[in-house]
C-alpha cells in the first residue's frame, strides 16, 4: 500500500506533503526535582481559597470571643435569678461555643492542608519507615523467653 492510500483511508495528509520541520518530534527533557516539587499552576483561585479560609477562621474566632462574654453575662443572670431555664440557656450556649471551637480547629487544619497543597509537600514532612524482621525458630524463641524469665527471678527470694 502506498502512503496516499493509507492517508486517504485515515483522513490525514500523506507523509510526502509534510515538511521536514513538521516531521521532527520535539525533544522532551526530564523535570528537575525542584520543578517536580512545584505545583503545575498556582492560580488566583488557590489564593482566594486561602483568603476565604482565613476570613472564616477570623469570623469564628470573633464569634468565640463574643460568645465567651455572652456566656459570662448569662451565667451571672442565671446565678442571680436561680431559675432552671436560665441555667439551661447557659448550658446551651456552652455547647454552642464548644462546637464553634471544634469548627475553629477544623478550619485551622483545612488551612494547613490548603497551604501544603499550594506550596507542595515539605521534605521534612516525609518520613521513612524501617521494618526490622527477626527470624527465629520456635526453640530459639523459647530459649530467649526462658533466659528472660530466669533473669527476672534472680533477685526474688522464695520463702
Amino acid at each position: 500500500m502506498s502512503d496516499e492510500k493509507i492517508s486517504s483511508a485515515l483522513g490525514i495528509r500523506p507523509m510526502s506533503e509534510i515538511d521536514e520541520d513538521e516531521k521532527q518530534v520535539p525533544v522532551v527533557t526530564k523535570a528537575t526535582e525542584e520543578e517536580k516539587a512545584l505545583p503545575a499552576v498556582v492560580s488566583e483561585q488557590d489564593d482566594e481559597n486561602l483568603e476565604d479560609i482565613e476570613a472564616v477562621r477570623k469570623n469564628v474566632a470573633d464569634v468565640i470571643e463574643t460568645g465567651k462574654d455572652a456566656m459570662l453575662e448569662m451565667l451571672e443572670i442565671a446565678k442571680q435569678s436561680e431559675q432552671p431555664r436560665a441555667f439551661e440557656v447557659v448550658s446551651t450556649l456552652m455547647k454552642t461555643l464548644l462546637d464553634a471551637n471544634k469548627d475553629y480547629a477544623d478550619i485551622s487544619t483545612k488551612k494547613k492542608f490548603a497551604k501544603e497543597e499550594v506550596n507542595g509537600p515539605k521534605e521534612a514532612a516525609q518520613t521513612n519507615t524501617v521494618n526490622n524482621n527477626l527470624i527465629l525458630s520456635t526453640s530459639d524463641l523459647l530459649k530467649m523467653l526462658k533466659d528472660a524469665n530466669t533473669d527476672k527471678n534472680d533477685g526474688v527470694i522464695d520463702g
